[in-house]
């Protein structure tokens, strides 16, 4: 999809409908039926780079072996997404939304779908530790810090900084899911 090159190629401000025009060689006419709007145009975008970022996790799972160690494999697929093109995309998405009412409420309707998928794919990346007590918490954490870290890679792109907050997370993810299960008394 030519929008979402723009996008991700470009950022949210040049992502007009006259340069995916110009990137699609679709009519304008076209271009304007199917998106009337500039936020219609740019949550449309959110299905694709989702996709996206699931091949990111695809591509790190396949690269390398969940055998030894389950959790680090899981955050570190899903930091690896996250610092991906296409998730900084979305990202930045969120943030224009900030300002931009249309937008906002195109990108509700488009993220709770995604939100969908991203549970899905969470859930399979944490699928070795789900019986551990604890395992939903860090998974849902997991994703809120490599979001964050995505959010501050882009001013700060450190990268021995990003590797030891991450090695940190994993330490004290694994200390959570080790703790006893807490037997509900009265």
């Amino acid at each position: 999809m030519a929008a979402v090159d723009v996008l991700v190629e470009r950022g949210t401000a040049s992502t007009t409908t006259l340069e995916v025009q110009a990137r699609s060689g679709v009519g304008r006419g076209t271009l304007l039926h199917h998106f009337p709007t500039h936020a219609d145009l740019l949550s449309a975008t959110v299905e694709e780079l989702v996709r996206r970022n699931e091949e990111s996790v695809k591509r790190h799972c396949q690269a390398s072996s969940a055998a030894d160690d389950p959790l680090a494999h899981a955050i570190k697929a899903l930091a690896a997404a996250a610092s991906s093109p296409s998730y900084l995309a979305e990202l930045e998405l969120w943030a224009v939304a900030r300002t931009d009412r249309r937008l906002h409420a195109q990108l509700l309707k488009q993220e709770r779908a995604a939100r969908i998928e991203n549970d899905r794919v969470v859930a399979a990346l944490f699928a070795p530790l789900a019986d551990r007590p604890g395992s939903a918490i860090v998974a849902r954490l997991t994703v809120e810090l490599v979001r964050g870290m995505a959010l501050s890679g882009v001013l700060g792109r450190d990268a021995s900084h990003r590797e030891s907050l991450l090695q940190g997370w994993i330490d004290t993810a694994r200390s959570m899911l080790d703790r006893p299960r807490q037997e509900n008394t009265p």
